[in-house]
């Protein structure tokens, strides 16, 4: 499966590593031309941009791991505003306590993915995930246009 052509997906990671932004990148990039990836190394940096944005993304990934503001507080802070809580967040991480998982769902993550190690490994999440949010799943239609 594959994006529709006509379809152009605005997907936002929120991580600190350098390295992940390169391999989901070139993943998003194998997969399809019609995503375009932004890259945020601060999750309170987001905040401000959801807050302001023209247009919102069809899909939001942070890091469970992050300094100053954590993935379930950029969670709690998505999930309570009325224009940006249907946005579906995935939390990926390398590595996450059961409570943590817990955490993420009940903060109001769509889902909970952990990173792969290997470039083909992330390769074949990321297609797995785009299969899924971008294919198969019909994404809500946000007060402010989505992208996709």
């Amino acid at each position: 499966m594959a994006l529709a052509p006509n379809r152009h997906c605005e997907v936002i990671l929120i991580d600190d590593d350098e390295d992940e932004f390169y391999l989901l990148n070139y993943a998003l990039k194998n997969y399809s031309d019609h995503i375009t990836l932004h890259q945020y190394r601060q999750a309170q940096e987001i905040t401000h941009h959801l807050e302001t944005a023209a247009t919102l993304p069809s899909l939001v990934l942070v890091d469970m791991h992050m300094p100053v503001l954590s993935g379930v507080d950029l969670l709690h802070f998505i999930k309570s505003h009325d224009g940006l809580k249907n946005i579906p967040v995935v939390v990926w991480s390398g590595d996450m306590q059961p409570d943590e998982v817990n955490q993420c769902y009940e903060a109001g993550a769509a889902s909970v993915i952990m990173k792969s190690t290997g470039r083909e490994q992330m390769a074949e999440s990321i297609t797995n995930l785009c299969n899924y949010w971008f294919v198969t799943v019909h994404l809500p239609i946000y007060a402010k246009q989505a992208n996709c």
